[in-house]
């Protein structure tokens, strides 16, 4: 398998985005603000879940963050149920101290 650079998803609105990529130990979700015509992307935040009930979660949470509309989350959730996530089983947690 061949790591996976581009996002799976992409909710996006205006200069605000929201992704969610396949990682080892998850899923990892990232949100911030693309800036000068997206040739400058911040990252406000990103976080690895293991589940698909936490990816879905933060990715509303999100969005009404963005928005101040929970409208705007219900269709995110619903493009993320239309187009589908690959199966992905996350790897194990490793601890630092090994």
């Amino acid at each position: 398998m061949r790591p996976i650079v581009e996002p799976l998803y992409t909710w996006f609105d205006h200069s605000r985005y929201v992704e969610i990529i396949p990682v080892t130990t998850g899923w990892l979700v990232l949100w911030g603000l693309y800036e000068q015509q997206g040739a400058v992307k911040h990252i406000y935040g990103q976080r690895i879940y293991r589940n698909l009930e936490g990816v879905r979660r933060r990715l509303a949470d999100q969005v009404i963050a963005f928005t101040k509309k929970p409208s705007e989350a219900r269709d995110a959730l619903t493009l993320l149920d239309r187009q589908g996530l690959p199966a992905h089983r996350p790897g194990p947690l490793t601890s630092i101290d090994n």
